[in-house]
């Protein structure tokens, strides 16, 4: 089976990335995929790995993580989701993406344990998503990997790499996101979250609000897993829930030191050691949690057996690369490529534009789908100067139409433009733009694909370098 085939094959499924609905019981998911790797030979338990849940922050944490295992010698896997150009993307070995061979060669071998499934009827259909999830844990064991960095689709609770048994499962930030799904209050995201927490396990979490920490702390006691927990030096916004006994207190704590348009200097305190003067190339006060996240799931991996050293941290930050996260490229004015694609990112993502690059004026390129909150996210821009919107080439996009009432109703300050095209609208913001003003392709993940593509295209070598080919 060529590549093609293979891709024409795996999004032959329900893709709910591009507009599926969620029409059926979602129960089965788990029951599904562990018939399927059953198939296959369990592939999943011939390596360790790392469960990755969260609302924000997932990718970043979960590339954290690898490249300091990678540094440290292990053979690693990492697997995300969506990607920004390339399914290929989705599944990496020691940093290099899954050749279209391969991606090939094991659809060729899934194909028939999945058809056995369907025979069977014990069992709704696949979607796409399980179908990708099999094939990079195969892919992983078929690589000799020794440990493997994964990142939940949607939720935890009934996603497909849930049927993994990681030594360690982690859960990033939490706010509002899929809310149609996983719930309209975070104590109800948290939970469904949660559901990647396993028997006598650990739990490592970034959760800020006291509602998600209690709901995380609900499922740890009840499945006696221990909970660790990081946060900012100098606040606990969950203090008195510490106090009363009902959250054990923050033991990892992050503090920065400097940061500029390069990345960020910053030490991270733990309870057997302090890590000063780190360094990472990624911007924004949420990497550092992210990375704060990732150290304390090291030393946690660190007691199971997963050797690393200081060296190795310290140059896994350091060369940490992670694509659409405050990615600069362009000068002249300054133009940034970003993913946020809720409301809570969206303002961390202003804060940080604005702390980092002092810009005159600020102008975003928008585009956003369908099932987000726009009401808050419209209005959290409120402030900025300029937008040109567009929608990126996705079914789930929203119309421009639809974001222009939205900025008349609720942003109406702001000087408002169009193009349905992404890059006619990238083109229209940059002329808009003087030398000393920040332009920000901002949204989703898809846009930001389709901006990084339009910067390759515009001379960016680096936006270029890292695009080994376009599916979609």
């Amino acid at each position: 089976m060529n590549y093609k085939e293979a891709l024409d094959y795996i999004y032959s499924f329900t893709d709910y990335e591009r507009g599926g609905k969620y029409t059926r019981d979602r129960n089965e998911n788990i029951q599904r995929e562990a018939e399927l790797l059953r198939l296959l030979g369990n592939p999943h338990e011939q390596y360790s790995s790392t469960l990755i849940a969260g609302t924000k922050g997932k990718g970043s944490t979960a590339a954290y993580i690898e490249r300091i295992l990678r540094e440290a010698n292990l053979r690693t896997g990492l697997y995300t989701q969506p990607d920004l150009h390339t399914f290929r993307e989705r599944s990496q070995v020691n940093g290099q993406l899954i050749s279209e061979a391969e991606v090939g060669e094991l659809i060729a071998d899934i194909r028939p344990a999945v058809e056995q499934i369907q025979a069977s009827g014990r069992f709704g259909p696949f979607i796409t998503y399980e179908i990708g999830t099999a094939l990079a844990l195969l892919y992983f064991y078929r690589q000799h990997v020794q440990h493997a960095v994964l990142e939940v689709g949607l939720g935890g609770r009934l996603d497909a790499t849930n049927v993994t048994h990681p030594l360690v499962s982690v859960i990033t930030s939490i706010s509002y996101d899929h809310m149609n799904i996983l719930g309209d209050t975070l104590a109800k995201i948290a939970t469904e979250k949660a559901g990647i927490i396993k028997e006598n396990g650990i739990i490592v979490t970034s959760a800020q609000a006291p509602e998600a920490l209690l709901a995380i702390a609900t499922i740890a006691k009840q499945r006696n897993a221990r909970m660790v927990r990081i946060g900012p030096f100098d606040h606990d916004p969950a203090q008195a829930e510490v106090e009363s006994g009902q959250l054990p207190a923050v033991r990892y704590h992050y503090q920065p030191e400097a940061q500029n348009a390069g990345g960020q200097h910053f030490s991270i305190s733990t309870p057997d050691h302090h890590y000063a003067h780190l360094e990472t190339p990624l911007i924004g006060l949420h990497q550092l949690e992210n990375a704060t996240v990732a150290l304390a799931t090291l030393e946690e991996l660190r007691k199971k057996g997963i050797a690393w050293d200081e060296a190795a941290l310290r140059r896994g930050m350091v060369h940490v690369h992670w694509p659409a996260r405050i990615q600069i490229v362009g000068r002249n004015p300054t133009l940034i490529v970003d993913g946020a694609h809720n409301n809570d990112s969206l303002e961390k993502l202003l804060a940080t534009l604005r702390s980092t690059f002092s810009p005159r004026r600020l102008i975003l390129v928008l585009g956003v789908n369908k099932d987000k909150d726009l009401f808050h996210m419209i209005k959290s821009l409120a402030t900025i100067d300029s937008v040109v919107l567009t929608q990126a080439n996705n079914p789930r996009a929203t119309s421009t139409a639809e974001l222009e009432k939205l900025f008349a109703e609720y942003a109406s300050a702001v000087h408002v433009y169009s193009s349905q095209d992404s890059g006619q609208a990238l083109d229209q913001a940059v002329k808009l733009a003087e030398r000393d003003d920040l332009v920000c392709a901002t949204g989703s993940l898809y846009l930001a694909g389709e901006a990084l593509r339009w910067a390759a295209a515009h001379g960016d070598t680096t936006a270029a370098s890292e695009i080994e080919g376009v599916d979609h």
